[in-house]
């Protein structure tokens, strides 16, 4: 081999060309086999990946496209026996080369593992192989061609690939590809179980089979989306059966993409909420008739209270008929949150609406009140908002009341102060009445905090403090 051709072609030309082989197992250049010579002209310019084990000792001789797959060894395993360059997988590689030396068959695999170390960590690759012997002219075995291809990252997909599949396999859920026209490419057990199709069924068939009739556009709002390459976040819906009946069902849906990054189709997950959608009607009827009676139990208090002492007592039924007023108002908010709790706004607005809203300055951040403390407050709040329009801030046309409250992150407290102003002079009370304890000793104990109510001169005041627990969201 004419180290004048080789040396400008390429690195790794260059580097076996300056190399001193007077030093190496193989000797000068000029002393090699011509079998050896001939094919490391053909390796070096060669794409594919290529190292030649060479001599009794397999000393390396690889191309650029090889140098790329062996990280921090190369170069100072050129020219070295394999041993020493290869030395955590020797007992691996040595066999493989022995083989190929001693019988001269070739030696194939596919996708098979070295554990190598070429980034100062030993790691686990995968090689496509090939080792087969080099001739010379009487037919002795001089060296081993190695023609190799990494396949790490395929093997890895693979498996991910596997695993995801044996995962949409296992899946209760409902999972299933579909390409482009809508056809159904994938359909795995849960899918079966969900829709009543068995797989060899449903392949091929499109999409639109399991849409209701109803919902005509729906799968063009989907594709369209896909389209885009957005992912459909999970949404309620319905699918019809094989035998007709609608499902409901939680539906996501996302883009599938090829090698590059081209969307090809979608994959849907369907899940089985049928249970849930009959727990929430029955949750609604339940809700509806416990609504129902709970009116009709205030409504006949109410007509009770009217024909015992009503008519012969109005002032006296008044302040109980408005707090009962107050009570189904509460009732009614809670109503419109299923009773889960209301908004501590909601309930301001509702007893500042009841005495004129443009009289209240109002102003807090937004907070989740328990169902327990909606009904206390909001009787509290309706016992300062009369006491105002009897003697305070409400009973003169130019008074005005504030609600403000904030919320301390730090201490976990929330703090609400009602504050009347521009009403006449105020006299605090002789007697402590029913509405007084309302106000201090019940919202206390509901909100397990401090009531403080001052009857000042220029106006009523009332401070309420109380920690935040969990519920208060």
């Amino acid at each position: 081999m004419a180290t004048e051709s080789i040396s400008d072609r390429n690195e790794m030309a260059r580097l076996i060309a300056a190399l001193d082989w007077h030093n190496c197992a193989l000797g000068p250049m000029r002393d090699w086999p011509a079998c050896l010579r001939a094919a490391v002209e053909f390796a070096l310019p060669a794409h594919a990946q290529i190292v030649i084990f060479a001599g009794d000792d397999y000393v390396a001789l690889y191309n650029d496209a090889y140098a790329t797959t062996i990280g921090n060894k190369h170069p100072t395993v050129l020219g070295r026996p394999a041993r020493e360059g290869w030395a955590e997988l020797w007992a691996d590689l040595e066999p493989l080369l022995h083989e190929v030396r001693t019988t001269g068959n070739t030696v194939s695999a596919q996708d098979r593992p070295f554990h190598i170390d070429r980034h100062g960590y030993v790691e686990t690759v995968h090689f496509d192989i090939s080792y087969s012997p080099i001739r010379d002219e009487g037919g002795s075995i001089r060296a081993v061609l190695c023609i190799v291809a990494e396949t790490t990252e395929r093997v890895k997909a693979l498996k991910a690939e596997r695993r995801l599949s044996a995962i949409v396999a296992s899946s209760t859920d409902a999972i299933l590809g579909m390409d482009l026209d809508r056809n159904i490419t994938a359909w795995n057990r849960g899918a079966e179980v969900l829709y009543g199709y068995a797989e060899h069924e449903i392949l091929g068939r499109p999409v639109t089979l399991l849409v209701p009739d109803s919902r005509p556009e729906e799968e063009d709002l989907i594709m369209a989306q896909i389209m885009a390459g957005n992912l459909i976040d999970t949404y309620e819906t319905q699918r019809r059966h094989k035998n007709g009946s609608l499902i409901d069902v939680s539906l996501c849906v996302s883009p599938i993409h090829d090698r590059q990054g081209r969307i090809v189709g979608a994959s849907k997950i369907a899940r089985d909420i049928g249970s849930k959608k009959q727990a929430e009607r029955l949750q609604r009827l339940l809700m509806g008739e416990l609504n129902h009676r709970v009116k009709n139990v205030l409504a006949t208090v109410q007509a009770i209270a009217n024909q015992s002492f009503g008519r012969d007592e109005p002032e006296r039924f008044k302040p109980f008929s408005d707090r009962l007023r107050a009570l189904a108002q509460a009732h009614d908010l809670l109503i419109q949150r299923s009773w889960e709790g209301a908004s501590l706004a909601s309930v301001v607005d509702g007893v500042a609406s009841a005495f004129g809203h443009e009289r209240f300055d109002i102003a807090g951040p937004d907070l989740h009140l328990p169902p327990r403390a909606v009904v206390t407050l909001s009787l509290a709040l309706h016992e300062l908002a009369t006491n105002a329009a009897k003697y305070g801030a409400l009973s003169v046309p130019e008074g005005n009341i504030s609600i403000h409250w904030a919320c301390s992150t730090e201490t976990a407290t929330f703090r609400l102060t009602w504050q009347e102003r521009g009403g006449p002079t105020v006299t605090p009370p002789t007697e402590t009445g029913f509405g007084s304890m309302l106000i201090t000793d019940a919202l206390a104990a509901e909100l397990n905090g401090e009531v403080e109510l001052q009857h000042q001169p220029d106006g009523t005041v009332c401070q309420v403090r109380a920690p935040l627990d969990a519920s208060w969201d």
